[in-house]
């Protein structure tokens, strides 16, 4: 006995008749009757009774047909889930991202990946950059969002997922609060608040870059805080900061954003994704998909 037999089965049962079911299945009514007879011999019952007018299922046919239905649904149904995983429309994929992050690129992507592979389960994990990489060296997490551009993590396969406009987070009442954009020099002689937390590492070398010099560097404090704590202290007059990515032009805990411009422009950073090159989840394909259309 095997799927197709009772496959041939049911679709006798429903077609009342082997030449009917045949033409269902495009397949020859000789080669139906003689596989539901093979069957017959091998459970050594008559699951249907023939005549001239077609065949009608005995009442052991009927118990039998209605298992053999569910057997033919849950195959059909398998068959399906597993199509759809390995297209990657069904599965799980396991995302990393740095705790301090909250770009609206990531959110939309998110948002936008759920709705379009509902059956797929994302899950997210907040850590630092170096964890993020064992993660995904390991295999524990598929793909890691980090700051940088393409090519910036060894050993690993990685693509440019959007930009974000470095923003700088003022008091309420700081002399700069009213003017936007708010360009590098007018920057000069602040005190720096950047979080220890991945990517305030990225932003305070962004930050020397534009602002230090020989015989006056900014002043720089790295604190072991959070973004939102980070923020607390700039709303309570301990300095300003600077953010990856931030709401530009709206305001909160007493502090406003703006962007920060040099003479081409607004500053923008790269996000990218990183995996690793033998990473088979096809989910991970789908992901990525999502993530280029997102900014």
């Amino acid at each position: 006995m095997d799927l197709r037999h009772l496959r041939y089965v049911v679709a006798a049962a429903r077609n009342g008749g082997f030449s009917a079911a045949g033409h269902e299945l495009n397949v020859r009514q000789p080669i139906i009757s003689k596989r539901i007879r093979e069957l017959e011999d091998e459970l050594g019952v008559f699951l249907f009774d023939r005549s001239t007018g077609g065949a009608r299922l005995t009442p052991t046919g009927e118990e039998f047909v209605v298992g053999a239905q569910r057997i033919v649904d849950a195959f059909q149904r398998l068959t399906e889930r597993t199509k759809a995983s390995g297209a990657g429309n069904t599965g799980r994929i396991v995302i990393g991202f740095y705790r301090s992050m909250s770009s609206r690129s990531f959110r939309a992507a998110l948002k936008t990946f759920r709705h379009k592979f509902p059956s797929v389960d994302v899950e997210l994990m907040e850590a630092s950059y170096i964890e993020l990489k064992a993660g995904v060296m390991s295999g524990t997490i598929d793909l890691a969002v980090v700051l940088g551009d393409a090519g910036k993590t060894e050993l690993l396969d990685s693509l440019s997922l959007w930009s974000a406009e470095l923003v700088v987070a003022l008091p309420d009442d700081h002399s700069l609060a009213e003017k936007s954009p708010i360009y590098w020099p007018e920057l000069k002689g602040e005190r720096f608040l950047i979080s220890h937390d991945d990517p305030g590492p990225d932003i305070r070398n962004i930050l020397l870059r534009h602002l230090a010099a020989p015989s006056d560097p900014p002043e720089v404090v790295m604190r072991q805080l959070s973004r939102e704590s980070i923020l607390g202290e700039v709303a309570s007059g301990q300095g300003i900061s600077l953010l990856g990515d931030g709401p530009v032009g709206m305001s909160g805990h007493d502090v406003v954003f703006r962007s920060v411009h040099d003479g081409n422009g607004a500053t923008r950073l790269g996000y990218v994704g990183c995996w690793r090159p033998d990473n088979s989840n096809p989910v991970l394909k789908s992901f990525l998909g999502t993530f280029q259309y997102a900014d």
